[in-house]
């Protein structure tokens, strides 16, 4: 179906599906949350090989992550939905009740990633979906296996027809959808560069967008780190997802005094990094979907090389020529900032993990910030209170203290600078999934005129000096004694009497 006609499905749906009880639309929830888990081998098989990536890493960061997120959207945004009441007391305001309200914005646009293509379009849209908004999602024209099992779920979780529409296609289907009239809001993942576009698109026609871009992650390793438990888990952090993620560390920042002993544990750690069929379960890190990168990178990592950087593999150090037979993981060590292969591209995330040494915690502060990107980060310390300070000073929107890439629902999902703006899954998602309304009423059946109604009068004005200085200012006897003198010359102005000739 053409991204034309899935938009116009779900316009004539959305009235329907906004009009159900957020109880009812819950019960399509769990029906998909049911489908996926009974197809779970299927679809992580399908995801492998639209990916790459092995087939348990998948069953970890896509298919359970997206039954959680499943889990927890039912959960807990039924209570979240709820009306509120707005608890403000002031003179003048007694009497008055104020309630917010979140109603459905209509037809939202989901565009998609290539390298998580289930997990993202499947949360974003049951978030989406329990707040009463009909989705159209496009998924990635590089995963058409996942894209054909997105459609099916739905069908088979029997959301009513033109809630959730699925229009594949390459990018001009994805601006058919960005710019259609009928869609509301887009909310976007990908690379910063396809962000930029979507955010010019989305411009043109004052339309909304949530960005959530790429990343190139960081982590301060200080001198009281667990080392064993840092080189653990950034090696992980470096080469999941084939290295493709938004989240996953490209550059570490190490204190020279542990330098030489961490890069030793990573060192250790990709030695017994098995690397083959996405298919097989035991395989570590599977095949990349992106030749042209992985050259590329390969290109920066031989200019690195060329300006003293030294290169290893999980055979040992390599040569400048050695590296361009090596599909990877590669960790590069003696960095400085001139070498690109350290920069600031998250165009080229891939098997390649930068370790940098430098002088202080501060140091690495200040080089982690200097990024363009502020996604996430990590920070390694025994000392809590100065890893909190550390995490305190990253410009980034998540920041892990020993522990890296830990997602949960309740999380507010998104990050700072060209990483992106505005934020999903947690109760913060609400702003952007809904429209807030606010309802003010009186509790009296009959409401009286309000002083500051017309018409105006020097009572009224004396009066409101008064008051002001009395409530907000530093000289309150004063204030009291003239709020007294004039109480008698306000009592028409608070009546709404008739003014007086001037």
């Amino acid at each position: 179906m053409n991204a034309k006609d899935a938009v116009e499905r779900s316009e004539r749906a959305f009235p329907g599906w906004a009009a159900l009880s957020v109880a009812r639309r819950k019960v399509f929830l769990r029906a998909l949350q049911r489908r996926i888990a009974a197809r779970q081998e299927e679809l992580a098989a399908a995801v492998a090989a639209d990916t790459g990536k092995p087939v348990t890493e998948v069953l970890f960061q896509e298919i359970t992550a997206a039954l959680e997120m499943i889990r927890f959207v039912a959960a807990v945004y039924p209570r979240w939905l709820k009306d509120r009441p707005i608890p403000y007391r002031r003179p003048g305001f007694w009497s008055k009740v104020h309630r917010r309200r979140y109603e459905p914005l209509g037809v939202l646009g989901i565009i998609g990633p290539a390298n998580d293509p289930f997990s993202l379009p499947v949360m974003q849209a049951a978030a989406a979906l329990i707040c009463g908004n009909c989705v159209v999602i496009k998924p990635s024209e590089r995963a058409p296996r996942t894209a054909g099992r997105l459609k099916s779920l739905f069908e088979e979780a029997a959301f009513p027809p033109g809630v959730v529409e699925v229009a594949e296609g390459d990018e001009r289907t994805a601006e058919a959808v960005i710019v259609h009239p009928g869609v509301r809001k887009i909310i976007f993942t990908g690379s910063t560069e396809t962000g930029r576009k979507v955010a010019r698109l989305c411009g043109r026609s004052f339309k909304p967008c949530v960005l959530e871009l790429g990343g190139v992650g960081a982590a301060v390793v200080d001198d009281d780190a667990d080392l064993g438990l840092a080189a653990q888990a950034v090696a992980w952090s470096a080469f999941y997802s084939t290295g493709a993620s938004c989240l996953g560390t490209k550059r570490v920042f190490v204190t020279r005094r542990v330098g030489r002993a961490f890069l030793d544990g990573l060192l250790q750690e990709i030695r017994v990094l098995s690397r083959g069929d996405p298919f097989d379960p035991e395989a570590d890190i599977g095949q990349s979907s992106d030749p042209k990168t992985d050259e590329r990178l390969r290109a920066l990592v031989r200019d690195a090389m060329a300006r003293g950087a030294r290169a290893w593999a999980p055979e040992g150090e390599l040569s400048r020529e050695e590296v361009s037979q090596v599909r990877g993981p590669l960790v590069i060590s003696q960095t400085t900032p001139e070498m690109a292969v350290l920069g600031d591209d998250e165009e080229l995330r891939g098997l390649v993990l930068c370790v940098r040494e430098v002088d202080s915690a501060e140091q690495a502060i200040r080089e982690a910030n200097a990024s363009s990107y502020g996604l996430s980060a990590s920070v390694w310390s025994r000392n809590r209170k100065k890893a909190e300070a550390i995490a305190g000073e990253l410009q980034v929107g998540m920041v892990w203290i020993n522990e890296v890439g830990l997602g949960l629902p309740p999380f507010p999902w998104g990050g700072t600078k060209n990483s992106g703006w505005g934020r999903l899954f947690a109760k913060e998602s609400l702003s952007e999934l809904t429209t807030i309304k606010v309802t003010s009423w009186d509790r009296r059946r009959s409401a009286a005129p309000k002083f500051w109604w017309f018409p105006y009068s020097r009572a009224k004005y004396e009066l409101t000096l008064a008051v002001n200085a009395l409530a907000y200012g530093a000289g309150k006897t004063s204030a009291f004694l003239r709020l007294l003198k004039n109480i008698r010359h306000g009592r028409a102005a608070f009546s709404g009497g008739k003014k007086r000739g001037r």
